[in-house]
């Protein structure tokens, strides 16, 4: 595999997949909630009072409070208190005389406005990429079943980890593991990652048919197959394997709600020997819930499609801690990447 320095830098073009539904939800925002109009007039508000007063559900909003706060419109403070910024209040409220209400309602007829405006209500994922053809309206999960949808969304995952994975092994060099799970690891290209500088290291992909079909042909295709297999499984109802010391969960987490993270961290804190270590690597929110944006606008797709979030660096620490597991550090990669990493007390 190519390093990061060996590669024209990505990032941009990162950016501007993972932020295509961004835009909708800041229309969906001004002209289907006008939240900014209703802060506004109600001064400053929690996050509860605005889920109770819009009618709008806690996953949806915090992801939509974060891109507001990460684009300046809204000040998020730790207290909990949200205000808008005069930007916001010059420019989106209905009744200011700069207001671009207007402006945005416009183009309120696109349909992921819409789609966008469904989730922020029912907390309900839409289609994978709005589909609405060949039946596959059904969630990203569900069409997950259908092998030529699995063959795609592996090779796409796959895809990025080709610039994404040597920086995260780069991150984590450090971390003493001789055997290497990864936890739905799609095509396995970060376990091999971390595995190249670890020659005397082996690894074991988990995931669920039939995207293990297609971790194998691409695990074969790439000459990894004599040292990481794949095992077949659900990561929520099934165990996890035990006799690896390092458990990866590349850019997963961020596609589950609360309890099926805290489940996962929970099955990995149960399944590492004393001492081994859990890596969380994605694109993280910051502590603060204020940005960054790339990340912020990503969150949005997969506030979309998933039931999951781009979950801050706080909540995952909290997570972990929750779990059991101690010494949670951060490390920043590429592409507004970075490695949460958290030890099992060897005792």
């Amino acid at each position: 595999m190519s390093s990061p320095s060996e590669i024209a830098d990505p990032t941009t073009l990162y950016q501007v997949r993972d932020g295509v539904y961004a835009p909708d939800l800041l229309i969906a925002a001004v002209v289907n909630l006008d939240l900014f109009t209703w802060i506004e007039r109600q001064g400053p508000v929690t996050e509860a009072q605005i889920s109770a007063g819009l009618e709008v559900a806690t996953r949806p909003l915090d992801v939509l409070l974060t891109y507001g706060a990460a684009l300046g419109l809204i000040e998020r403070q730790p207290s909990g208190v949200i205000s808008l910024t005069d930007l916001a209040r010059q420019q989106l409220v209905a009744d200011s005389p700069l207001s671009l209400h207007a402006y945005y309602a416009s183009l309120a007829e696109r349909p992921a406005v819409g789609e966008l405006t469904d989730v922020l209500r029912t907390d309900r994922p839409a289609a994978w990429a709005s589909a609405r053809t060949g039946g596959s309206g059904a969630g990203w999960s569900q069409r997950l079943d259908d092998v030529e949808f699995a063959r795609g969304i592996t090779a796409a995952m796959d895809a990025r980890g080709v610039f994404l994975g040597p920086a995260l092994a780069a991150a984590v060099s450090d971390l003493p593991a001789t055997s290497i799970l990864d936890v739905g690891g799609s095509s396995g290209i970060y376990a091999c990652s971390l595995l190249a500088g670890r020659p005397a290291a082996r690894g074991t992909v988990v995931e669920r048919p039939p995207v293990d079909v297609a971790a194998r042909l691409l695990l074969a295709e790439r000459g990894w197959d004599s040292r990481v297999d794949v095992r077949s499984g659900d990561i929520f109802t099934d165990p996890l394997p035990q006799g690896h010391d390092l458990h990866l969960y590349s850019q997963v987490l961020h596609d589950w709600d609360e309890p099926r993270v805290r489940h996962l961290l929970g099955a990995s804190y149960a399944a590492l020997p004393p001492g081994g270590w859990m890596v969380d690597h994605d694109a993280h929110i910051d502590a603060d819930k204020r940005g960054p944006l790339a990340n912020a606008e990503y969150s949005v797709l997969l506030m979309h499609s998933t039931v999951g979030k781009c979950w801050s660096i706080g909540e995952l620490a909290l997570f972990a801690a929750d779990a059991g597991f101690e010494n949670v550090s951060y490390r920043r990669t590429v592409a507004h990447r970075g490695a949460l990493v958290a030890q099992k007390p060897l005792t």
